[in-house]
């Protein structure tokens, strides 16, 4: 608004402002020094010639004269304006010239290559399309090759070489129309010679459409053209020699070689021709071979690969024959070029005959694979030793034969030579490559035909060294062992394993393990085999292992045995022993060349086990047993303890223990609760058994025979059973009965066994007692009972103890006692080893009410805007037992739009704002009264209140400390405020006298929600403005709680400074000097006084409105001061030169008297009038400080 109440006030502030600076300046004019200046007539303002209107009529004959002329316009509206600019930029505007995307490109090229003396020349014929006008580069490439001729148009091309890049046509084109030139080119290049074959290769220009024709001046030119996309044979080549016949066809027959070759866009061009050998006509051909030899000795076989390498020459060869020992099986023979083989027998020798695909002339490889199985097909395992003969491989019809032969063993074999003829030995680094870095432990050279070589070979054995951990599992049912076997074997690898295990023992399981740095071996089957022994009986104690793969190395194999057994001694404490033999399970010595073993024996503690005969077998300690080898226990047998260890070797080793079934031993852990309410005593006895060792089919216990007998303890219905003993033992109490409880099944480790009853109490007044003697349960046939007794009580009784408890000990019901599983928290406790006594006492009180809804914390921020409008959030760290909270709103609050859109969270979760006639409530479903909640509750005030109200609590709930944030617009200035509040922040006098919050928001925020879960995000609550801090203890409700806030806008605050500073001292400037000390005085007393009393008065007044008024007068005041003392010192100076002058003149006139002879000595009056010289007239008399008496006229500030 442009006259609201900020423009108001600042119009006031500049017009008295203004209004005080003239007044100032006014009385400096009216000092008499500045009177004497001559006043400047003023001198009047011109005055603004208005603007005329005036209507001039045009013919519209003359339209067109008077208007289309130069500095004439024409005035239209905006939108015609629009029309016409619009409509002339679009008949300018010219259309962008679509340009292709490249300025020339090679479209065709035709190239015919002539193979010349030393070089290949190309004349080649290349199509350009120029699209674009202006100069081009179009690169031929070429960068190796030389140009002989370029032209274009008959008249030479203009061709660049750029390093790197070749050659590149530079031509210009005129115009904008694209043309297509025509390039003639010739260039060559230096082919390479080879042993039969030449070859070039060009980096000629690249084209869609290329067209390569090569002519060599001999016929019968093989050419082949890299790459080649399609290739024409143009000329009429004879391929056989003896196909012409008729000398005029030979006569007529081509004298050259003609091949066209479609190549694309390739980027080169190579070019391979070698003219077809035509031999020595009518010989034979030569022919050389070297023969490669493997021979490979495995058990029972003899593998043989034989590499032929065939050199022929003089003529082609169709056919090869090749002679191999007849013992020989040839399994193949191949090569590219091999169409068939057949093999023909011959007494000792079979022919392979060996045909070709073509015709072969130079190099030509075959390859044959042959085998020789032994006897009886393989090597038997106990065999001594077999001979193994190299096969001599011959060539048939070939001038020389020379070779290498090299022979191995398998790694289960070992061997020698025992014969070798015409075979030169050789050393590994000087093998071929084929061979090089092979293991070849028989290498040779033959220079000639025939040869022979004979290997003596036998079958390596196996050394075997095992380790091995035996764990027996002693049950009262069954015995398991568990054999873990680790090997390690070298030289040989084994298919097969073999261990002895006890007779009658099942084999569950044999499989691989992977432990200690071993790999599992890959079992394929097992079975069991029977032995002949000593006494002539046969007994299945071989366990036959068979492997998928061969076993070599460290391997480790486990096998899993049981046995049931019935053995009453056993099963049953009947106080007998068993003799137990133990057939210790382990790998089958006569193979092996060492054996280390350990054994280690578990049992239950239900079994008592103790050695008798160890035969072989040495005690070692549990944790040497467990060394260097992992058990297989794993989470079996969790019921067994290790009791026995044994280490063992090679040599038999036998086991005997002694088993006995311990007796049972049984413990019970009582804990009996009882909780007392108003009428009733609740019990609950628990006891906690644990039979060790052995199973028992019924359990005694004594208890209260009138309990039992009114039903007043039981057993609650399930598993357990009780019964009553008859007839009853001797050994029962007196007032007790005797109970047999049983179950479906024995009772064995922990059980649980509970009592509950209850007994009717009377009914108890305020005030009175009751005693309560507590049931003694005990039971019989244990080995040891300890127990605890906690006791629990209502809201309104209070437990005792009546006499001295006998046999117990108090213990605390919160540290010692697991209250998880209670009914109630017991408030007395209790703990027994033996028999006791004890009676409580049971007294009822009466509760007062309370408060049930208490608030420890709250945090208010209240924040006014600029447009008059107050927002609110509230924040309260509550418990309460109720279930709703009812709370009173400011009364302006009612309307929905007062709320936000979220008014009400609780725990930080939005929930709804309940509301009846006359008052809101906050739901707290869901929340215990013990456990905190943080309540924030938002809503808007619509107009500015200067009185902050609090919501309030109609209940009337425990409120403690209450910290309430008032935010106020920077344009308003807090001068004071009424209630029961207190300032929080700590004033701190900076430059802008400003203050420092003593707690911050956030510091704040986090103390009204500690201890509260999930109570995050409550910082988005938005502020702005001056940030005022204050708090309460618990305060008070209705008006007694209010905060007023007396603040005013800072344009009236400044203006009330301005006329009460600036106005009341430039007021006084004309006052004597000690009235305005005074006031001075009095100002900085009343500033002093206000910021002890008024710190927020004083915090608003002191700013620099205050100073610049203060610096204001005292302005005024120096310029009044100066007005004054100026004048008074040019008549003091006057005054001061007259009395000089005056001083002078008498002294000179005494001085003439004297000199005259004067002898009387007339006294000088008091008083000497001066004349002037000329005129002889005395001067104006002068009033003067010095000549006469002091007045306080002409004093600084007038007359006081």
């Amino acid at each position: 608004m442009p006259f609201g109440l900020n423009y108001c006030c600042r119009r006031v502030v500049v017009f008295w402002s203004w209004l005080l600076l003239g007044i100032g300046l006014l009385g400096i004019g009216s000092s008499p020094l500045l009177a004497q200046e001559p006043v400047q007539p003023e001198v009047p303002a011109a005055k603004e010639t208005p603007l005329r209107e005036q209507t001039i009529y045009i013919p519209y004959s003359k339209l067109r004269s008077m208007f289309e002329k130069e500095g004439r316009g024409v005035f239209l509206a905006y939108e015609k304006f629009q029309e016409l600019w619009n409509a002339a930029q679009a008949a300018t505007r010219k259309l962008d010239e679509i340009k292709p995307p490249l300025g020339a490109l090679i479209t065709e090229s035709e190239s015919q290559a002539t193979v010349q003396k030393d070089v290949v020349q190309v004349a080649a014929q290349i199509k350009i399309d120029i699209l674009t006008e202006g100069w081009h580069e179009i690169p031929l490439r070429l960068t190796d090759a030389a140009i002989r001729e370029a032209k274009v148009k008959d008249e030479a091309a203009k061709i660049i070489f750029v390093p790197e890049q070749g050659y590149k046509l530079l031509i210009e084109k005129k115009g904008k129309e694209p043309e297509q030139i025509l390039l003639s080119l010739v260039y060559c290049k230096a082919f390479s010679k080879g042993a039969g074959t030449n070859s070039v290769q060009f980096d000629a220009p690249q084209a869609p459409v290329n067209r390569w024709q090569i002519t060599i001046s001999e016929p019968g030119i093989k050419v082949l053209v890299h790459p080649s996309l399609a290739t024409n044979d143009s000329s009429a080549e004879i391929k056989n020699s003896d196909a012409v016949k008729d000398p005029a066809e030979m006569k007529d027959a081509p004298k050259e070689t003609k091949v066209e070759a479609f190549v694309g866009a390739a980027p080169q061009v190579r070019i391979d021709w070698n003219p077809k050998a035509e031999g020595a006509a009518g010989q034979m051909a030569l022919t050389t071979v070297q023969v490669r030899q493997e021979v490979v000795i495995e058990e029972g076989v003899m593998q043989t690969k034989a590499y032929l390498a065939f050199d022929i020459s003089r003529a082609d060869l169709q056919e090869l024959t090749v002679e191999v020992p007849e013992g020989q099986n040839v399994v193949n023979v191949f090569d590219p070029n091999v169409q068939k083989w057949e093999k023909k027998v011959a007494g000792e020798v079979q022919t392979l005959t060996i045909k070709l695909f073509q015709p072969a002339r130079g190099n030509q490889n075959v390859t044959i694979e042959m085998e020789k199985f032994g006897d009886d097909k393989e090597m038997a395992e106990d065999m001594g030793r077999k001979d193994f003969q190299a096969p001599d491989i011959k060539v048939l019809n070939v001038a020389r034969q020379q070779g290498i032969v090299v022979a191995r063993l398998a790694s289960s074999l070992r061997g020698e030579v025992t014969t070798r003829n015409a075979l030169l030995q050789i050393d590994a680094a000087d093998l071929p490559a084929p061979l090089a870095g092979q293991d070849w432990p028989f290498a040779y050279r033959y220079a000639a035909h025939p040869y022979s070589l004979t290997i003596s070979a036998e079958k390596v054995r196996p050394q075997i060294e095992v380790d091995e951990l035996v764990e027996v599992y002693l049950e009262p049912q069954q015995t398991t062992f568990d054999l873990l076997a680790m090997y390690n074997i070298q030289k040989a690898g084994v298919f097969q394993l073999e261990l002895q295990v006890p007779e009658g023992f099942e084999v569950r399981q044999v499989l691989g393990r992977e432990v200690a740095g071993a790999a599992a071996v890959v079992v394929d089957s097992h079975h069991v085999d029977e032995v002949l022994l000593a006494d002539g009986k046969k007994a299945k104690t071989k366990l036959v292992v068979n492997l998928a793969r061969k076993a070599l190395g460290r391997v480790a194999l486990w096998v899993e045995l049981q046995r049931r057994q019935e053995d009453a001694n056993l099963q049953t404490p009947t106080g007998k022993k068993s003799v137990l033999d133990l057939a210790i399970p382990r790998v089958a010595t006569a193979k092996l060349l060492r054996t280390t073993g350990r054994l280690m024996v578990y049992a239950p503690e239900s079994l008592r086990i103790n050695p008798t005969e160890t035969k072989g077998l040495r005690a070692i300690a549990m944790s040497e047993a467990a060394q260097g080898i992992e058990s297989t226990r794993g989470g079996r047998f969790a019921e067994t303890r290790p009791f026995l260890a044994f280490a063992y070797t090679q040599e038999p080793a036998q086991l005997q223990v002694d088993a006995e079934r311990r007796q049972p031993f049984i413990t019970a852990e009582q804990l009996l609760f009882v909780q007392v309410e108003s009428g009733v005593a609740k019990y609950e006895v628990t006891f906690n058994y644990n039979i060790l060792y052995s199973g028992v089919k019924t359990l005694r216990m004594d208890v209260p025979a009138a309990l039992y007998e009114q039903k007043e303890l039981r057993l609650p219905p399930g598993a357990m059973k009780e019964k009553k003993l008859l007839p009853q033992p001797a050994d029962v109490a007196q007032g007790d009965v005797a109970l047999e409880i049983s179950s479906d099944a024995e009772f064995l480790g922990p059980k649980v066994i509970k009592f509950v009853g209850e007994r009717k109490l009377a009914e108890m007044q305020v005030g009175q007692s009751v005693g309560i003697e507590l049931p003694v349960l005990r039971p019989r046939g244990i080995d040891r009972h300890t127990g605890k007794i906690a006791a629990a009580k209502g809201e309104t009784i209070d437990l005792g103890v009546e006499g001295i408890p006998e046999g117990l000990r108090p213990i605390d019901p919160q540290r010692d006692l697991s209250v998880a599983n209670l009914p109630a928290v017991p408030s007395r406790a209790f703990e027994f080893t033996d028999d006791w006594t004890l009676k409580i006492v049971a007294s009822r009180y009466e509760l007062e009410d309370v408060k049930r809804t208490s608030i420890d914390r709250a945090f208010v921020r209240m924040a006014v805007t600029r447009g008059d409008e107050t927002t609110v959030q509230c924040l309260y760290r509550l418990r309460s037992a109720k279930q709703r909270v009812a709370i009173i709103l400011p009364k302006v609050v009612g309307a929905g739009s007062a709320f936000d859109r979220q008014p009400l969270r609780v725990n930080n979760i939005p929930v709804p704002l309940e509301k009846d006639q006359n008052q809101f409530y906050i739901p707290l479903t869901g929340h215990t009264a013990d456990e905190y909640v943080l309540v924030e509750l938002r809503y808007t005030l619509p107009n500015y209140q200067s009185k902050l109200v609090l919501p309030e609590f109609p209940e009337n709930p425990a409120v403690q400390q209450v910290f309430l944030a008032a935010f106020l617009p920077d344009e308003r200035k807090l001068l004071g405020i009424r209630g029961t509040w207190s300032e929080e922040d700590d004033w701190r006098q900076s430059r802008s006298y400003g203050s420092a919050a003593g707690h911050s928001d956030d510091q704040l925020l986090a103390w009204v929600r500690s201890d509260v879960p999930n109570s995050q995000g409550l910082e988005n609550f938005p502020t702005q403005g001056t940030r005022y801090l204050y708090s309460a203890l618990r305060p008070g409700t209705g008006p007694a709680g209010v905060l007023t806030l007396i603040a005013v806008h800072k344009y009236v605050l400044w203006t009330a400074i301005v006329l009460l500073v600036a106005g009341v001292g430039l007021a006084l400037t004309w006052r004597p000097m000690c009235n305005r000390m005074w006031w001075l005085g009095a100002l900085v007393v009343g500033v002093v006084l206000s910021s002890l009393f008024f710190p927020t008065f004083a915090q608003a007044v002191l700013n620099d409105v205050l100073w610049w008024s203060l610096a204001l007068v005292l302005l005024g005041w120096t310029l009044h001061f100066f007005a004054w003392a100026l004048p008074m010192v040019a008549n003091w100076m006057t005054a001061r030169m007259a009395r000089a002058a005056a001083v002078a003149t008498a002294v000179a006139a005494a001085a003439t008297a004297s000199t005259a002879g004067t002898t009387s000595a007339a006294p000088l009056p008091a008083e000497i009038e001066f004349k002037d010289a000329q005129s002889g007239e005395s001067p104006p008399p002068t009033t003067s400080s010095f000549t006469k008496g002091h007045t306080d006229e002409g004093k600084e500030g007038g007359i006081n």
